[in-house]
């Protein structure tokens, strides 16, 4: 059974090609980067069916990064999580069984 660490690296390893596609496509890959790390192999399609922008490429505005820092911390919170919570566990379950 593969390790939960190697699908974190395989799901950010997606995330950095998703970004680079996006930014092939002409979208931001700032933001193809963090959608990727939330949908995975779903952005990966959305990148390659969606059509290429016609317009120009604005730049992220402040409100922009406000959303991305958000996610990018919430994303942080629910990883440390779940690293944290099944050390919790076994050593409640630790402490039960030896009064």
């Amino acid at each position: 059974m593969p390790s939960q660490s190697g699908y974190g690296i395989g799901w950010g390893a997606l995330a950095l090609i998703n970004a680079g596609l996006a930014q092939g496509k002409r979208r931001s890959g700032l933001f193809w980067f963090v959608l990727s790390l939330v949908l995975g192999p779903i952005a990966t399609l959305l990148i390659v069916v969606l059509p290429v922008p016609t317009g120009e490429v604005r730049p992220l505005r402040r409100a922009d990064w406000v959303v991305i820092g958000i996610v990018v911390a919430l994303l942080a919170l629910a990883l440390a999580l779940l690293l944290v919570s099944p050390r919790l566990a076994s050593g409640a379950h630790a402490s039960l069984a030896h009064p």
